[in-house]
């Protein structure tokens, strides 16, 4: 492997993920005629000395992981625009997007993937290596059904060496929705942590939904500490007594509790009663607990730990902060993010439909959700056509998405994430021939288009030419990542 690459080696096709530290790029590899997968510190990012070193620190790491369940890495370097990684290019979607589409995956499906996952996961640990993030999105399904656990590398990119789960802003790594009690709690982590995280995966799959929903990210640490693990069974039926027991050991509250190595949950997964899970036994609440009193036997009464309270003062002042800061400015940022005090811009809520006036038969219906599903590497796709960027010589004006808003809402920025080159038309519905109330042309990266005053609740996002695929270049496609609609009320004053 080596240090440095050649100039231009890798060229980026399309941005196929985004995470707080890093962009995921499909890029083609000239030298070796090869497609990859490319990531990169984020801009914000690249004048931090410390964060550049810990990516390099964990290139080194991750490239001594050489696994069928791990995604490979292929080259590290750096160029005028910073330190990267080359990985190997999974085909196909990350677990989470497979079950935001078909919902609760089959028994022996979950029992399979995540025994893949475990395994995976026991041969990093023997490395010396927590992964600290396992999450369904992390998890990539190959076109073959092969499940390969990526995201090592900024998982421990974002805690550094000894920083005990906590970066030097105090700020918890990990996804809030698989968090170990004791990654929120900032104490030291270990393969258990990853054991846990990975029962909530196995706990997703048979459900099809999370166990802890809440609104913000400490309300979900909060209840990773403090609250039992529902029974899967009591979610969704058909689930095997083996399965719902291997995901409740894995994911108990206190590590000595739960399979205390990722290969005795794999084992658990694939070998009726393997694993040490024939029996368990209840996963007693450690925040409540009735202890003898000394010789007498007496009873105390259950006392909560301080431990939680404590966590949550902590979080809870950070969070406060940003968030006084945020509507600080959302405060005296008009509906363009002007100076008008008498206007507060905020996300919308908004439901999408594809949109093929010409075609009559919609344009990929079922990928409409994935552009509102906060996933940057899922996508709403249109179709493939053949021969030409005008839509193969199709007589069609275009095909896109309608947004539909509350009608007490006024939309006044759009955000777009989508396929590099495609022009997109913001206009009314209903209005294809008249001038675009916006128009810009998608570069991979996230697009803030500003509105006019009188925008519609009602919107198209119009695309009326494709670009040829990486594939073939005979064939011509679209995609749309994801979109957010911010805006004002109505009845605010304008």
């Amino acid at each position: 492997m080596s240090s440095t690459s050649a100039p231009g080696r890798y060229v980026p096709d399309i941005q196929i993920g985004r995470g707080g530290m890093a962009t995921v790029w499909r890029a083609h590899d000239t030298v070796l005629d090869r497609w990859v997968a490319l990531k990169r510190l984020r801009p914000a990012l690249l004048d931090d000395e410390e964060i550049a070193a810990r990516f390099r620190r964990e290139a080194e790491a991750v490239a001594r992981l050489s696994h069928p369940g791990i995604v490979r890495m292929l080259d590290r370097g750096e160029d005028a625009e910073g330190p990267y990684l080359v990985m190997e290019l999974v085909e196909g979607q990350d677990l989470k997007a497979r079950i935001q589409r078909y919902g609760a995956l089959p028994p022996d499906d979950a029992r399979a993937i995540c025994a893949q996952v475990a395994r995976a996961l026991q041969y990093a640990h023997e490395q010396g290596i927590v992964h600290r993030d396992i999450k369904s999105q992390n998890v990539l399904i190959d076109d073959l059904g092969i499940a390969k656990l990526t995201d090592f590398g900024i998982a421990r990119l974002a805690e550094g060496h000894g920083d005990q789960g906590l970066t030097r802003t105090g700020m918890m790594v990990g996804s809030s929705d698989y968090l170990a009690p004791e990654q929120a709690e900032g104490r030291p982590v270990d393969g258990r942590t990853d054991v846990y995280a990975l029962g909530i995966v196995l706990w997703e799959c048979l459900t099809g939904r999370l166990p802890f929903p809440a609104d913000s990210f400490v309300s979900v640490a909060m209840r990773h500490v403090t609250d039992p693990l529902p029974d899967p069974r009591s979610v969704s039926g058909g689930i095997p007594a083996q399965l719902a027991a291997a995901a409740m050991r894995a994911s108990a509250k206190r590590p000595e509790q739960r399979f205390q190595s990722a290969g005795s949950f794999a084992q658990a997964l694939v070998e009726p009663g393997g694993g040490d899970t024939a029996a368990i036994a209840p996963v007693d609440d450690p925040w409540h607990r009735e202890e003898p009193e000394g010789a007498t036997g007496r009873v105390r009464r259950p006392r909560r730990s301080r431990r939680p309270l404590a966590l949550l003062a902590s979080v809870v002042a950070a969070v406060v902060l940003v968030a006084g800061a945020v509507l600080a400015i959302q405060a005296l940022q008009g509906p363009n993010g002007g100076s008008d005090p008498t206007l507060r811009q905020t996300a919308l809520q908004f439901i999408p439909r594809d949109y093929d006036p010409d075609g009559g038969d919609g344009e990929q219906p079922t990928l409409v959700p994935l552009v509102a599903d906060g996933q940057l590497d899922t996508a709403w796709l249109t179709e493939r056509y053949k021969g030409s960027a005008a839509f193969g010589g199709y007589p069609k004006r275009g095909v896109g998405l309608t947004l539909e808003t509350g009608d007490d809402s006024r939309p006044t920025q759009i955000a777009i994430t989508g396929t590099p080159g495609v022009p997109v038309e913001i206009r009314a519905e209903g209005d294809l021939d008249g001038p675009p109330l916006a128009v810009a042309t998608l570069n991979g990266e996230e697009q803030r288009i500003d509105l006019p005053a009188d925008a519609p609740s009602r919107l198209v996002v119009w695309i009326t030419r494709l670009v040829a695929t990486a594939e073939n270049p005979d064939m011509y496609q679209a995609g749309i990542n994801e979109i957010q609609l911010f805006g004002v009320s109505r009845s605010s004053p304008s």
